[in-house]
């Protein structure tokens, strides 16, 4: 009867340890689904666009990256602060879950995903520090973890990469297809992926919110810009973001759009999505 009974507790301490286990795998599970993007070149930039910080067009050649195939949620950056005790972001009452997460500040994004790089035990690509002036952030663009998209990257994957039919918008021609903006939201952001993908796979790079990158602001960093794989020029003091957003007009829908904001400034349109080495 003795040894019958430590059996039994022998069972459900195993048990307990594999329910752990378990729970643990899945808890660094990868839980962002990515898309493979294959290097290769494209024409940056637009030369006939009102804003002439879109041109001059431009050669550029980029390396493989993988790349969100959908923008961070709300249910997934709710988890991250949930996780490290960051102030939750407002969703101004248009909903949570599924939604893009907006009103985030690109500095949040960074904290994002350096903490979704220690979720899934790969190396986070951002080192930051803080001065007396700002904050300082430093990618190590050859760490597997995750970060922001380059503007360029962003651009060549909403373009549909190596795939791309040279549509007016991520994926179609028709706005309707592919992008919430004002004239179909509703007057709100919508859950991600409900709109047709891109010629990647891609969905809401047109349109849903707007998507913070990695890149400083210099409205003439396309004149000087290297050709292989770029990162944005060493200086400024705004970052840039890019895509459109579900409460502005279908003009701002372009794909080489570009706005800024400073780094710790969020904006009730502006979100992200993730990249990472492939």
């Amino acid at each position: 009867m003795e040894q019958a009974i430590k059996y039994k507790n022998m069972k459900k301490v195993y048990l307990s340890i594999t329910l752990i286990l378990v729970f643990s795998i899945s808890s660094n599970a990868q839980i962002t689904e990515m898309v493979q993007v294959e290097g290769g070149s494209f024409l940056m930039g637009n030369d006939y666009a009102v804003s002439q910080d879109e041109s001059p067009e431009h050669k550029v050649t980029l390396s493989s990256f993988s790349i969100g195939k959908y923008e961070v949620t709300f249910e997934q950056f709710d988890r991250f602060c949930t996780s490290t005790g960051w102030k939750r972001p407002d969703d101004a009452q248009l909903g949570r879950g599924k939604n893009p997460v907006m009103n985030v500040s690109w500095e949040s994004a960074v904290f994002y995903c350096n903490w979704l790089s220690k979720m899934e035990g790969i190396d986070k690509c951002y080192t930051v520090s803080r001065d007396s002036l700002a904050t300082v952030v430093i990618c190590n663009f050859d760490a597997v973890g995750y970060r922001l998209p380059t503007e360029a990257e962003w651009e060549f994957a909403a373009k549909g990469g190596n795939q791309s039919k040279g549509y007016a918008y991520s994926g179609s021609n028709n706005p309707n297809e592919v992008v919430w903006y004002a004239g179909n939201s509703g007057g709100r952001p919508q859950p991600v992926g409900t709109k047709k993908a891109n010629e990647l796979g891609i969905h809401d790079m047109s349109g849903n919110v707007r998507e913070w990158c990695w890149d400083l602001y210099d409205k003439n960093y396309f004149k000087k810009s290297p050709e292989d794989n770029p990162t944005g020029p060493e200086k400024g003091v705004r970052r840039v973001y890019r895509g459109g957003g579900w409460s502005f007009r279908i003009n701002y829908m372009r794909l080489t759009a570009r706005e800024t904001m400073g780094p710790n400034k969020s904006y009730g349109n502006v979100g992200f999505r993730v990249v990472k080495r492939p």
